[in-house]
């Protein structure tokens, strides 16, 4: 078997307030409204799913916690430094929390924000 990842859900404690983060904040659109969760239809065959952490905990079979840590990161590679730094910017306008300003590196440009619910996200642009 090849393994290929094809969805990723985020557990989110505010279903609107997610959405309006990945809708309106970084500009995802192709949604489909399931009612306790949100599909974006990214490129490809790829898709991120918001769900209420309530059904993920269920669908999981396991407890609600409050002490969470994020032990991923989702990247998005962007076009140029200028588009990282928008990014950012509508991030954190949105609701995010910048975690680290974007830095220069010798293959590149990255940042990182964290959505509402605490999902790290880089933002990276690549230059080599």
């Amino acid at each position: 078997m090849k393994p290929k990842v094809n969805i990723i859900t985020l557990a989110v404690d505010d279903l609107q307030r997610s959405l309006v983060f990945y809708r309106d904040g970084l500009g995802l659109s192709d949604i489909t409204d399931g009612g306790d969760h949100v599909l974006f239809n990214l490129q490809g065959d790829l898709s991120l799913v918001l769900l209420l952490r309530t059904e993920f905990d269920k669908v999981a079979n396991q407890s609600n916690t409050t002490q969470r840590f994020s032990e991923i990161s989702l990247s998005h590679n962007a076009d140029s430094k200028e588009e990282v730094d928008t990014i950012l910017k509508s991030a954190k306008a949105a609701g995010g929390t910048l975690t680290s300003g974007a830095k220069e590196y010798e293959w590149g440009y990255s940042g990182h924000f964290k959505d509402p619910d605490g999902h790290l996200w880089e933002i990276v642009y690549f230059c080599v």
